[in-house]
């Protein structure tokens, strides 16, 4: 798994590639860590290039949203491959922050 940081002003765009496991999930928490929190107001996670996404990957996105939710802050999750998009309808998480399928 790979995962690509950048920062204009107060956004935060992370890029994800290949498949969110338990492992991929603790470096999702490492990324999620090193981010300046308290100064932004919207983090993109941009999904187009993973393949899964496990529980624990899920339960880490969810933990980002918690965060930036008590400072004010805003999370989307773009580009989602279609059986992900699914599975996050299920979960209701469309209902929680901005999502996007993939075109």
């Amino acid at each position: 798994m790979q995962i690509e940081t950048s920062q204009q002003a107060d956004k935060v765009r992370i890029s994800i590639q290949g498949t969110v496991n338990e492992k991929g999930a603790e470096e999702l928490k490492s990324c999620f860590k090193q981010l300046p929190l308290a100064t932004l107001k919207e983090v993109e996670i941009d999904c187009g290039r993973v393949q899964h996404i496990g529980s624990s990957g899920i339960g880490k996105i969810l933990l980002l949203y918690k965060a930036l939710t008590s400072q004010g802050a805003k999370l989307a999750v773009v580009n989602l491959p279609g059986p992900i998009h699914e599975l996050f309808c299920e979960l209701k998480l469309d209902t929680l922050f901005t999502m996007t399928r993939q075109p």
